[in-house]
């Protein structure tokens, strides 16, 4: 007899994630479920209010953007991504695990691609083409919101 062990459920960003998608939303959205919006502020990130990224895509199943991973660069225990949407103007960059499942993803619609991406110490500097630079702790990209 073999036990069954209760799966995880998949969440909304887990299975956009896999499909190549993401929320059109600045914000931060976590592998878990939780989902912040977010804006860029003095080169890291605040949170603005939290978000049901279920009922955002209930409301409106089309407000996705196609996103190309277009740089990686290795971490301990995984990888951290970046690249831009299918509008010229979006970017984002992501944390990773060793087999490519999420961990959180930073999506802005205005940024431009993410491409320079340097681990330093505990953090990541994210650099887009526009000249925007974030930097956030690897394990908690948002005060207060350990990954």
């Amino acid at each position: 007899m073999t036990s069954m062990t209760p799966m995880t459920p998949v969440t909304p960003i887990q299975r956009l994630w896999a499909e190549g998608r993401l929320p059109i939303e600045d914000g931060v959205f976590f592998a878990d479920g939780r989902s912040y919006a977010a804006d860029v502020v003095d080169g890291g990130l605040a949170v603005v209010e939290e978000l049901d990224l279920a009922q955002v895509l209930a409301e409106d199943p089309d407000w996705v953007t196609a996103v190309d991973v277009q740089r990686e660069v290795p971490i301990p225990g995984g990888l951290v991504v970046g690249g831009e949407g299918a509008h010229g103007s979006e970017g984002f960059f992501a944390r990773l695990t060793a087999d490519r499942s999420l961990v959180w993803v930073c999506y802005f619609a205005e940024h431009n691609p993410f491409l320079d991406l340097v681990v330093d110490g505990p953090d990541l500097v994210a650099t887009s083409t526009s000249g925007v630079v974030v930097r956030v702790a690897l394990d908690a990209p948002v005060s207060g919101t350990a990954a």
